[in-house]
């Protein structure tokens, strides 16, 4: 059942509409002001942003499965019909590598799989516009990349539908012992938001096999045996990572910043979510990161000491002060790149940038390789083209 409060955010839709609009041609939105790169010559993308921000926060579950959710095989399917021109150059686009993971494109022969794990606080299932943010990335990056690397996508269980931690990393680490398995040497971790906070898992699992099966016995619905001696990922990109889930961030921000319009999690109800009947204090290193420190949870990550992990986030975002707190964690060696967008918000790539990909004639311009005074895509595949 729908909740009153979500229906009056669904009511006001229009006001919300109307304001930007008298915004946009007169004294500028709040976005313009802040990113004019993006936002100053596109009235649909301040909509978007103005009315998705009206939106967000709070999100019950209900609300969502009835206004927010579709099946990653529907979004699948509406790429497919509509021949969505992204798809030019990719091989096997949405077939399965298994239960819980799809190529966007695979290549064959190749050594290096590219991972995208999706942000949504856990809760929001894989929507068309981080699908199109990863897709338009193939594009971004050279020929000679793409060739010897494939694209993977994972869609994991949501906290929508009940399924609560460790789930996703179960999910997760399946989808990669199965690229193991099938001989990937080199995997490349990508994730966004609550997806950059399962990347981390991921990696803090593989990298700490003693911690994790102490910590990972008390969930023996979940059978982690399998999972032993598995080669740690490569490289990270996290993208706004989502590093304490279950801690409300400080309002206002110590660094001064204005949050509004930000999409970043404003509470600890997606966190909580997530976590639901379970002891915080047992998996704490798995879950708070900035509450963990180098020598005893991250010296042993081998793409944080080899200096292959970059942090991308927006001098905008709600989660900024949590993003530098970690970080200054993992940064001990002086090796770990961190990249602030003047005036950016949460996950720009997927929020912002990739909303120019969309259109058909947007998308032609990806496929081109135009990605000119792109934040997101200039930063990432600059990483790409030195470590693969």
């Amino acid at each position: 059942m729908v909740t009153p409060y979500f229906l009056g955010k669904i009511a006001t839709i229009p006001y919300v509409a109307v304001r930007t609009l008298i915004e946009y041609y007169t004294v500028g939105t709040v976005y313009q002001k802040t990113s004019s790169n993006e936002f100053g010559n596109s009235l649909w993308k301040n909509l978007h942003l103005s009315i998705e921000y009206h939106l967000s926060g709070s999100l019950q579950k209900s609300d969502v499965k009835t206004f927010a959710y579709s099946p990653l095989s529907k979004v699948f399917q509406s790429f497919e019909k509509n021949k969505h021109p992204l798809l030019e150059d990719l091989n096997n686009f949405a077939k399965p590598l298994d239960k819980y993971s799809y190529w966007i494109s695979e290549s064959e022969g190749a050594e290096n799989v590219l991972i995208y794990i999706h942000g949504g606080g856990y809760l929001l299932g894989m929507f068309e516009a981080q699908l199109v943010g990863f897709m338009a990335l193939y594009y971004a990056l050279s020929p000679e990349i793409r060739k010897k690397t494939s694209f993977l996508i994972v869609d994991y269980s949501l906290t929508l539908f009940d399924h609560v931690f460790p789930t996703q990393l179960w999910e997760t680490l399946s989808s990669y012992k199965t690229l193991v398995d099938n001989g990937y040497k080199n995997i490349h971790l990508f994730g966004e938001s609550a997806g950059a906070h399962l990347a981390l898992t991921l990696s803090r699992y593989v990298a700490y096999p003693e911690e994790a099966q102490e910590i990972f016995s008390k969930f023996p619905q979940f059978d982690f045996s399998s999972f032993k001696n598995l080669p740690q990922p490569v490289s990270l990109v996290l993208e706004s990572p989502w590093v304490q889930p279950c801690t409300q961030p400080i309002l206002p921000p110590p660094q001064g910043q204005n949050i509004y319009g930000d999409l970043g999690a404003l509470d600890t109800s997606m966190g909580d979510y997530y976590v639901e009947g379970i002891d915080k204090e047992i998996i704490k290193d798995f879950l708070t990161f900035t509450q963990t420190n180098y020598d005893d949870h991250w010296s042993k990550v081998q793409a944080i000491t080899s200096g292959k992990t970059i942090v991308l986030y927006g001098e905008r975002e709600v989660l900024r002060d949590a993003i530098q707190k970690f970080h200054g964690i993992i940064n001990k060696n002086d090796n770990v790149s961190k990249y602030m967008e003047v005036g950016g918000i949460h996950s720009a790539l997927v929020y912002v940038e990739s909303l120019d990909f969309i259109s058909t004639e947007g998308a032609q311009k990806a496929v081109q390789g135009d990605f000119e005074k792109k934040f997101a895509y200039t930063t990432i595949s600059k990483f790409y083209g030195e470590v693969i």
